[in-house]
């Protein structure tokens, strides 16, 4: 439902818009700074909102709680498509994303690894899948191919 009022409404619109060119959304007229602090502000709510849906499924408060998550949702949207700088994204790609992760680690708990040892082989899943997009990059550049 949110994903279908930033893409369909027209603050959405101009909120990707500040997230990808806010030079050309201050150009068109609209106050950037406003359109910032209402983005953070969402993010900060949706945040909220997905700690309490957290708590509610863990039914516990731990401050511990949701450490391996922050790999998740950072690398599930990176592995999906996104980009560091903002701008570019799925939320298809950061939902696969994600669910490969997830799946890697049942794959490590599989293999009977450590806790301690799965987010490692995670960021360096990450970082394998990074690599490989800046390789395709580089050589879609020098061909002359472009992104």
């Amino acid at each position: 439902m949110a994903h279908l009022l930033i893409i369909r409404s027209g603050i959405g619109t101009v909120l990707r818009g500040v997230g990808g060119n806010a030079r050309s959304v201050a150009r068109a007229g609209w106050p950037v700074i406003r359109l910032k602090a209402l983005a953070y502000g969402l993010a900060g709510l949706f945040g909220v909102l997905a700690g309490m849906a957290l708590v509610g499924l863990t039914t516990s408060a731990d401050a511990n709680i949701a450490l391996r998550y922050t790999l998740l949702s950072i690398a599930g949207v990176i592995l999906g498509g996104g980009e560091f700088t903002g701008g570019k994204i799925s939320p298809v790609g950061a939902v696969i994303g994600a669910l490969t992760l997830t799946l890697a680690a049942s794959f490590l708990s599989f293999l009977r690894l450590s806790p301690d040892w799965q987010i490692g082989a995670q960021g360096a899943i990450l970082i394998i899948v990074l690599m490989a997009r800046l390789l395709f990059t580089r050589r879609n550049t020098r061909d002359g191919g472009g992104i």
